[in-house]
């Protein structure tokens, strides 16, 4: 039944609708017999239902077929619902839920004989339960359900809708059901038409959509026909869907543009998106093309389309949708992801934002099309699923990417990061943290351990077992669906292990289920007899429980420096927890774990340690493995602070980085940058800790032009290092990286729309450019910021020049800067007050961060200048104690305590000094450690 075609002339020809229609289907009993049941599908789906078991409060009714008919009309939405049900016990009255502020206007049921019936009336129950009446009683049969109703369009906007800009900068309207939405209240998806709650049922959907032809309509099936109506209207027919639940019905109404990824004879993928954001979509396509590609090679897609309880799909739509709450979103034949999240400037957009978009394309489409693969048993533990995703898609990545490097990174931002919090924190992958918060940053851990557990797995086996491995367990459940336990993989694997290599001997369950039950990272000790040439490893363990660990064990020589085979037949296990060998080069260094494939620390004794200092400063050094160069400094980082390795030491390994240029490499050292940056502020108080930190290999890195020239020939890895030295060479107060700066800040205001500053570099450019900037760079810098030109004027707090400070103090104090942008907001939206209470928690935040900054270098001209007790909406107190915490001697400290005592009331001295007296006692606690850290 179409609609009236006078409701047609109300159409809005110029909105953009998205509808992702969602119910769930309804329960029935499962011991009871079932009649009227007559297809092939409807028998499948009384078959669900009996094997869950399923039961409901709004009675025993069975959903078998929805036929939707949807247009959104000016003023309200009007939809036609003909739901086919089979009812299982007699009854007068039918119960569902429905959308929010529905207004039914025509419900009837009718039977397979051609009787009609017409509802008494309609009762409505809280939590949006409807009630029909019929009247007469209706037996078990099947029935044709058939309700028109209409949600006025403010409601749907409310419920539903997102405004956004479209090309033309005019606003439309995303109207979507089906995805999570911002408002706090709704703690669930939102529903558009009639449904039961049971999400577990299969049920058939044939879609039809009214819109405007200049639109497209999109669902969960390719369109089977469209059809041009009268009023410039048009009709989109879809293709009946297989089995799917209510919850993965998806419609898409809009006038987004369309790429076509992919098209083979079993699938069709596209990505939809507005008109001006596609040239910022062009890596995300690749992405998503690429690990589509890959998914298919490895029979993940094939195992998906063939397994029998998962419904194929003919196409996948990718959408770009600006405002989605969540980064990203799957249904049936549909991936949603939010714009920004997947939108890539080269002109604006720092290069790491592409790992990142990366890894996010990657995992929603494992999440997609992995979601079966597994199936939860006592160790097979959810932690170690959830791991198995964070691994395949840095895998996936690695793969169809390699200049990526995405393993790699894994390894030194994961791995790494998982070493240093495993040590001071209990992490078992077999423990399901089920509440939340408390248990939240555990479960993450646990899930972030199971990725490295899957890493080390892969990393164990010869070389292809792993994939071998993982096709043939994917193809054993083409034929034995059930078979995704934990078992069945590591005897796929094990299988292949067999046929390859049949002298191996590992157990990969053993050595998996050990993993798992680790709670802290092993340290393995490293000690040579130079005089009998005996190499002893041995593992520190935590406690007793921790001794049943299976730890695999690789090493590499200066004259075999072979770190490709990470596969070995030496563990260290529960019942041999030491190993002995012999090697009688006594002047080469030897190192422990290729790859850093285990999951384990390695300390040598000083003789070693020291012959792989002096080869990583050899023109030799890249003979070692950039994961374990990395790894030689991250372990020595980590053993130096917990004080069982000399400081010295490690500045010696460290020191090679004067020739290194890889940023995997670097990654560590920029991580204990961050650590040693505590110590940052006092080295001006504190002479003696100059000398202590060894950042001379900091010098050869020059920066002269990183952030002006074509890099187009460099790297992404090498830019992410050029930007990180720049930045550290600053905090660190290097002369070459403020007078760089400053030059190029010069260069770039002298005419911004032709001297542009690389993506990543302008604020690098002009917070350091500003630390020694003349007074005209300074003003030319803060105008642009009061004509709304210039986003940089955070940068302005920078200076170094105590007299430029004091006069953006003073016009802080005295007035309230209000940029063009401001007045802009003025004028739109006639919020003066509001806004004008905006420019003055700016003035005051400006206020603060100059203090905060600034106190270590010009605190007597801050005092002498009566600065922080004139501020009209900083508190004198807040101001004196934002000085106080950033005072970082205890010369500061008295110079503050005098200026309190000639200034301020006597009622508030004695809170104050007590302020004072406890920074006093946190910068010795802080010189005390770092005293006892670097005279180890």
């Amino acid at each position: 039944m179409k609609f009236n075609m006078t409701f047609l002339k109300l159409l809005l020809s110029n909105s953009i609708i998205y509808l992702a229609i969602v119910a769930i289907a309804s329960p029935m009993d499962g011991e009871k017999e079932i009649k009227g049941v007559e297809t092939d599908e409807e028998s499948k789906i009384v078959r669900s239902v009996l094997n869950n078991k399923l039961s409901n409060i709004l009675g025993y009714i069975l959903p078998i077929h929805y036929n939707i008919e949807l247009v959104l009309l000016n003023n309200y939405l009007r939809s036609n619902c003909i739901i086919t049900l089979n009812i299982f016990y007699a009854k007068q009255y039918i119960s569902f839920y429905a959308p929010d502020s529905v207004s039914i206007i025509v419900s009837t049921l009718k039977t397979n004989n051609g009787t009609v019936y017409e509802t008494n009336h309609t009762i409505f129950m809280k939590n949006n339960i409807y009630v029909l009446d019929f009247g007469d009683v209706l037996l078990n049969g099947k029935y044709d359900l058939y309700i028109e109703y209409e949600i006025l369009i403010n409601i749907v906007r409310e419920s539903f809708g997102t405004p956004y800009l479209n090309e033309d900068e005019k606003i439309e309207w995303l109207i979507a059901t089906g995805i999570q939405r911002r408002n706090w209240y709704q703690t669930k998806k939102q529903q558009i038409f009639p449904y039961w709650d049971n999400p577990e049922l299969g049920i058939t959907f044939v879609i039809s959509i009214l819109h405007h032809p200049k639109y497209k309509a999109l669902s969960n099936m390719p369109i089977r026909e469209t059809k041009l109506m009268n009023y410039n209207m048009m009709w989109t027919f879809f293709h009946k869907t297989p089995l799917i639940s209510i919850d993965s019905v998806a419609c898409l109404v809009s006038s987004f543009h369309q790429s076509i990824l992919s098209k083979n004879e079993r699938i069709l993928s596209s990505i939809w998106f507005r008109p001006q954001s596609e040239p910022h979509l062009e890596f995300a396509k690749t992405v998503i093309i690429s690990a589509s590609t890959f998914m298919n090679e490895w029979n993940i897609l094939k195992k998906a389309f063939e397994n029998p309880f998962f419904s194929f799909e003919s196409k996948v739509d990718h959408v770009a949708i600006p405002a989605l709450q969540k980064e990203i979103e799957q249904t049936f034949g549909f991936v949603f992801y939010r714009e920004a999240d997947i939108t890539y400037n080269e002109e604006l957009d720092p290069v790491v934002y592409k790992t990142i978009i990366t890894r996010l394309i990657a995992h929603g489409m494992i999440q997609k099309y992995t979601g079966n693969l597994f199936r939860p048993t006592y160790l097979w533990s959810r932690t170690l699923i959830e791991g198995f995703n964070i691994f395949w898609q840095e895998y996936i990545i690695d793969k169809v990417l390699p200049n990526s490097r995405m393993m790699d990174l894994f390894v030194v931002q994961v791995q790494h990061e998982l070493l240093y919090l495993n040590t001071y924190v209990v992490i078992n992958s077999t423990i399901e943290y089920n509440s939340y918060p408390e248990n939240y940053f555990h479960s993450s851990l646990s899930h972030i351990k199971g990725s490295v557990i899957w890493r080390m797995l892969e990393r164990t086996l010869p070389l292809h077992i792993f994939s071998e491995g993982f096709i043939k367990y994917l193809n054993n459940q083409l034929s034995k669906p059930e078979a995704t336990t934990a078992d069945h993989l590591w005897n796929a694997m094990r299988s292949k292990l067999n046929e390859s290599y049949p002298k191996y001997d590992f157990n990969i369950k053993d050595a998996i289920n050990s993993w798992i039950m680790q709670k802290y990272p092993s340290v393995l000790e490293v000690t040579r007899n130079y005089s009998s040439y005996l190499v002893t490893i041995s593992v520190q363990f935590h406690n007793k429980l921790e001794k049943h660990c299976y730890i695999p064990i690789t090493y590499a020589t200066e004259s075999n420096p072979n770190f490709t085979i990470t596969w070995t037949e030496m563990w260290l296990t529960p019942r041999d927890s030491k190993i002995e060998f012999l090697f009688q080069e006594n002047n080469q260094w030897i190192i422990i774990n290729l790859q850093q494939a285990g999951y384990y620390r390695v300390n040598y004794d000083i003789i070693n340690w020291g012959k792989i200092a002096q080869y990583l400063n050899s023109e030799k050094y890249s003979n070692i493995h950039v994961l374990n160069r990395a790894q030689i400094i991250n372990d020595a980082f980590h053993f130096a602070i917990e004080k069982k390795l000399k400081f010295s030491i490690f500045w010696e390994l460290a020191s090679y980085l004067a020739q290194e240029t890889d940023y995997i490499a670097w990654y560590p050292m920029l991580k204990a940058f961050e650590f040693l940056s505590n110590i940052f502020p006092f080295l001006n108080f504190y002479p003696e800790f100059k000398g202590v930190l060894k950042f001379d290999f900091m010098q050869k890195h020059r920066i002269s032009n990183w952030n002006l020239l074509n890099q187009s020939h460099i790297n992404d890895r090498t830019k992410c290092l050029k930007q990180e030295l720049a930045k550290w060479k600053c905090i660190m107060n290097d002369h070459s990286c403020e007078e760089s700066s400053k030059h190029h800040l010069k260069w770039h205001l002298a005419n911004l729309k032709k001297n542009k500053l690389l993506p990543g570099w302008k604020r690098w450019t002009y917070c350091n450019g500003l630390k020694t900037a003349d007074r005209d760079t300074w003003d030319i810098v803060f105008y642009n910021y009061m004509k709304g030109n210039d986003k940089m004027f955070e940068c302005l707090i920078y200076s170094k020049n105590s007299e430029i400070l004091i006069h953006y103090l003073e016009i802080i104090t005295h007035t309230v800067i209000i940029s063009q942008i401001s007045k802009s907001l003025y004028n739109q939206f006639h919020l003066q007050l509001e806004s004008i209470e905006r420019a003055y928690a700016l003035n005051a935040n400006i206020f603060l961060s100059i203090l905060e900054r600034n106190t270590k270098y010009m605190l007597t001209n801050l005092l002498n200048n009566d600065i922080i007790i004139r501020h009209r909406r900083v508190n004198e107190i807040v101001a004196l104690i934002v000085i106080i915490n950033n005072a970082y001697s205890m010369e500061q400290l008295d110079e503050i305590k005098e200026f309190v005592r000639k200034k301020l009331k006597y009622s508030v001295i004695p809170n104050i000094e007590y302020k004072i007296k406890t920074r006093s006692s946190e910068i010795e606690k802080q010189i005390n450690y770092f005293r006892s850290l670097f005279n180890n």
